[in-house]
């Protein structure tokens, strides 16, 4: 694709320079992708033919300038009545709907990794800990008495 776009502004220099008289200047270009070799005649004596150009007319229509029609032009629209109500409501949605029910949403989602809980469930544990007269932290997570271990075979 690159090697087809460049060989055509080659040729279309080329063409530039012929019709304005001045002649071509010895190039050679070597395409990457195709290992094609593009050189001017080899021949000493003899003068390139000159390249014929067609040109192509564009099929599209060139676009047109918004800004000149309407000089507050959003982009959204070529009429400026509806280009300003596109305007006004991808504006509504986008920061009325989307940040603020998005942030209350996030604000109200759920006790993250239950943090929270942790923190309240540690208090209330502590609280009854104190009153009962036992000690805060314990050493032993499960009550040693409890515990059934195996007997050793000697």
């Amino acid at each position: 694709m690159a090697a087809r776009l460049l060989g055509l502004c080659t040729r279309r220099l080329l063409a530039a320079a012929a019709t304005r008289g001045h002649p071509a200047s010895r190039v050679r270009w070597e395409s990457s992708s195709s290992r094609a070799v593009i050189a001017p005649s080899a021949v000493v004596g003899k003068r390139a033919p000159e390249p014929t150009v067609r040109w192509q007319e564009d099929p599209d229509v060139e676009d047109e300038n918004l800004y000149e029609k309407n000089p507050d032009s959003h982009g959204y629209d070529s009429d400026p009545l509806v280009d300003m109500w596109n305007m006004r409501v991808v504006f509504f949605f986008g920061f009325s709907i989307v940040l603020v029910l998005g942030s209350t949403f996030v604000a109200y989602l759920p006790d993250y990794r239950m943090q929270e809980w942790a923190r309240r469930e540690a208090e209330r544990l502590v609280k009854y800990r104190e009153a009962n007269g036992l000690p805060i932290m314990e050493s032993n997570c499960f009550d040693p008495s409890k515990i059934q271990l195996p007997e050793d075979e000697d």
